[in-house]
């Protein structure tokens, strides 16, 4: 048994291996939370399956237990290592971990509840210490697919229609993909990442989404972009280097720039132009969303109060200047203005003017944080602001006085939920509606890119893996689909497969070094495979790179 979990560890350690040097992930980490999502880490918890579970501590390369079906699995940390209870008696001591347990069928986690029914995952669970050596996180490793699946209902509903939640999937997948968040997960299973709740939470509908759009991926110069998407649009999207750049080395995104969605619309250059177009409500795909337009209203001492909580709480972001030391509460709140906004009228700069001082806050989340109604953060940074009364206006009318120096209300009137940045779902949803298919629908939100597998390379590698890309085709979305093949060191031979079909003599067109070959004629409606044999031994230390592009959307 030891020698086949070691030959098993093995073969998965080299197939990994390959599969990080072609920068695609198949297997996804899953941090999974608390059940308010307030905390990934854990000193003790229980497991349950309709199947055996089996279970591994990796510190002894071995299987240390098979649990039967219906059996309550705990697990607990302390002093630095685990115990197994079963059946409410230990059994199990000083278990160095990490720990991994498997099932056949999904595996629960007792009085852990994601929708209203209890959490189940597929793939594997793996508990490892934290590094504090404190607790331990529960992973759920799992494939790609079923990641997604448990994602795509999740972050869209699935009445938005099957081609907005492909749209969905494609950006799902790229966000996981270029996801790694800690040493122990990729990503965590809250809206920190993107919402995943376990196999409970699966629908056909947005699985057949799943399925539709396997192996395909947004790119950009040939590599998958970061596919940020938010639920609802006011009308304009932003640019990356607007909302996030700032403050942050987080590098260059020229793929995320502002869209609009009516035609001939400028960007919001003025407070006019802010005021006119966030008080329509009939201008952008995303009308149908309760957040398209909204207004928020507070009374001056109310706003004081909340003020007076947020501005501490958001100093220690460093982006309050100056920094509030709530030494002294919030009083006489005059005026609250924009001094920096972005094309669609996104505020990413902002003074508040009180007697306490003048306070600027940056950035748009922050801003967000800062003006809070009851307890909830704004739904985007895209708004003007009105009062009763303003002090300029109070001496222009001649009405001004002493006691009635302050305006009574602050009425926020904005448009949009979310940082505003990518893919609207809601205008996904709009688009799908009008019969705009998924590609149309990711080229409108995201600029420049091809839908596309991920690159891979092959080499020489003596153990004959072979290196193979599946993907799902529809003759009714996509007119032409070519391989690409880049022999920069110009292997002088390869081999390949499409679906049956083999491509053993490529000596004609081995010598050039990027190779373009339409294989619509040999893909099939739904899932397609392209397998290539490794570079013989006297190819040893060249390499070629191919991926599959989709064009000429119908």
């Amino acid at each position: 048994m030891r020698i086949k979990v070691l030959l098993g560890l093995f073969l998965s350690i080299l197939l990994f291996n390959i599969a990080m040097a072609n920068d695609e992930k198949t297997v996804v980490r899953v941090g999974i939370s608390n059940q308010n999502f307030s905390n990934w880490e854990h000193k003790s918890a229980d497991f349950i399956s309709e199947n055996i579970i089996k279970i591994i501590d990796m510190s002894q390369n071995s299987p240390i237990e098979e649990v039967k079906a219906n059996t309550p699995v705990n697990i607990t940390f302390a002093e630095g290592v685990y115990s197994i209870s079963l059946n409410n008696a230990v059994k199990y001591r000083n278990l160095q971990g990490p720990l991994i347990l498997s099932s056949n069928a999904p595996i629960g986690i007792v009085n852990l509840n994601r929708k209203g029914t209890p959490a189940k995952y597929k793939g594997m669970i793996e508990i490892r210490n934290l590094k504090t050596n404190q607790g331990f996180n529960i992973i759920n490793v799992l494939d790609m697919e079923n990641y997604l699946k448990g994602v795509v209902p999740n972050e869209m509903p699935v009445g938005f229609g099957i081609e907005a939640l492909k749209a969905q999937a494609v950006a799902a997948r790229n966000y996981a993909n270029n996801a790694s968040i800690s040493p122990n997960y990729d990503v965590v299973d809250s809206t920190a990442s993107q919402v995943y709740y376990g196999v409970n939470s699966y629908r056909d509908i947005s699985n057949e989404a799943v399925l539709k759009t396997k192996g395909i991926y947004a790119l950009y110069k040939n590599k998958p972009i970061t596919a940020l998407y938010f639920s609802t649009s006011p009308g304009i999207t932003d640019d990356w280097d607007d909302v996030f750049s700032d403050n942050f080395n987080w590098g260059s995104h020229p793929y995320l720039k502002p869209k609009y969605d009516m035609e001939g619309q400028k960007a919001l250059k003025s407070e006019r132009d802010v005021e006119e177009f966030y008080t329509r409500k009939d201008n952008g795909f995303d009308t149908n969303s309760p957040k398209f337009r909204w207004n928020i209203e507070f009374t001056r001492e109310e706003l004081e109060q909340v003020l007076t909580q947020t501005l501490l709480n958001q100093s220690s972001t460093g982006l309050v200047y100056p920094k509030y030391d709530g030494n002294t509460p919030i009083t006489g709140l005059r005026e609250i203005k924009a001094t920096h906004r972005t094309n669609s009228g996104k505020i990413t700069e902002l003074v508040i003017i009180c007697d306490n001082g003048e306070f600027k806050i940056k950035k748009e989340l922050t801003i967000r944080r800062i003006l809070k109604k009851n307890g909830a953060m704004l739904p985007s940074a895209n708004f003007f602001v009105q009062t009763d009364g303003s002090l300029l206006e109070k001496k222009i009318f001649g009405i001004f006085d002493v006691d009635n120096k302050y305006p009574k209300t602050f009425i926020l009137t904005g448009g949009g939920f979310g940082h505003g940045v990518g893919m609207s779902q809601f205008g996904a949803s709009a688009m799908a509606k009008t019969g705009k298919k998924y590609p149309e629908i990711l080229n409108h939100y995201y600029t420049d890119i091809e839908l596309s597998t991920i690159p891979k390379t092959v080499y020489y590698n003596d153990y004959n893996v072979f290196y193979n890309t599946e993907f799902y085709y529809e003759p009714n979305i996509y007119g032409s689909v070519y391989l690409f093949i880049n022999n920069q060191k110009y292997a002088n031979e390869f081999n390949f497969k499409i679906n049956n079909f083999e491509f053993n003599d490529t000596s004609s067109f081995a010598h050039n070094r990027l190779i373009k070959i339409n294989i619509s004629q040999y893909l099939h409606e739904g899932l397609n495979t392209i397998s290539f044999a490794p570079l013989s031994a006297k190819n040893k230390g060249k390499t070629i790179t191919y991926q599959v592009e989709f064009v000429n959307g119908r």
